[in-house]
């Protein structure tokens, strides 16, 4: 079942290559339908690798980038940074900067918060705070014209049709599989941070080290995947509970390329469902709320049940 999750992967992101009304024109692959694709695949993996990160580090199954208000605050940030950017002429680059910048305050402040208080109160507060960066980022919208936004228009409403083409949306790519790498290379400490801080410093895990390079790595990979395509909901909470039922385990050695590639199966069967049976473009969130909301219920279900 694992290999035939992960096959899923590279068949659907060749799917949103050959697939489409206009047939393979090879000059609408490339500049329409491969940076769709990649968009697609390298947020997912982004996306899936940082719900991971935060449902290992904050000890919450339900942990999510988009139901904490991460996705949400990075976007908030990143839309205030490309404005003030742009008198320097260097708009994309705060775009980007601002994101991570914006998803790092939000992913430390529940992180702060979580040391303090409940799975639960963690939970709601993250929760409000989407609501409150959602309210302020569909005001943006009514108030700011598309033609004042540019390219980050469709960011704002969460679309893998936003993903940046060219040497831009090559270098994201690169910067997620670095990430993914060197997420890799620490994986085992930060594994040891599910059973607790003190569990881990029991165990002879640098905490405090682990714990940054934890919020570090989701905050970094929650802001390239909002920069690159918008906030995009569910991926990252569905992605690593199918990561560990496919591969058997919770350690995230393990499970990482696995919920980065759950990810990105998710993303690109969204994407892939959204174009041949809508008949225009939607956001993104629109197929996968059908799909994420119920999995969320049941998986909040199986918890309460636990608890």
């Amino acid at each position: 079942m694992r290999r035939l999750l992960l096959l899923a992967a590279p068949l659907l992101f060749s799917a949103e290559l050959l697939i489409g009304p206009a047939g393979l024109d090879w000059g609408i692959v490339d500049a329409v339908r491969l940076p769709r694709a990649l968009g697609a695949a390298v947020s997912g993996a982004l996306l899936g690798m940082s719900g991971l990160l935060l449902q290992t580090s904050l000890r919450n199954p339900l942990a999510d980038p988009y139901l904490l208000g991460v996705s949400g605050s990075a976007m908030l940030t990143a839309l205030g940074s490309y404005l003030l950017w742009r008198l320097w002429g260097l708009p994309y680059l705060g775009y980007f900067l601002g994101a991570v910048a914006g998803a790092a305050l939000a992913v430390a402040g529940l992180t702060a918060l979580a040391r303090r208080a409940s799975l639960y109160v963690v939970l709601m507060a993250g929760v409000l705070a989407a609501f409150l960066t959602g309210a302020a980022l569909q005001l943006a919208l009514l108030l700011l014209p598309p033609e004042e936004l540019g390219y980050i228009y469709l960011g704002l409403q969460g679309s893998y049709g936003a993903y940046p083409p060219g040497a831009l949306g090559w270098a994201v790519a690169g910067a997620a599989a670095l990430l993914l790498a060197a997420v890799y290379l620490n994986s085992r400490h930060i594994s040891a941070l599910v059973h607790g801080e003190e569990a881990a410093a029991g165990l002879g895990v640098d905490v405090r080290r682990a714990s940054a390079l934890a919020v570090a790595a989701a905050s970094a990979g929650a802001g390239l995947a909002v920069a690159s395509v918008g906030p995009v909901g569910f991926v990252g909470l569905l992605a690593p509970h199918m990561a560990r039922w496919a591969a058997g385990s919770h350690r995230v050695d393990r499970v990482l390329f696995d919920a980065a590639a759950m990810g990105a199966v998710l993303s690109l069967g969204a994407d892939l469902a959204m174009r041949l049976l809508l008949p225009r473009d939607v956001p993104a969130n629109v197929v996968l709320s059908i799909v994420g909301a119920p999995a969320a219920a049941l998986l909040m279900w199986r918890y309460v049940r636990r608890v």
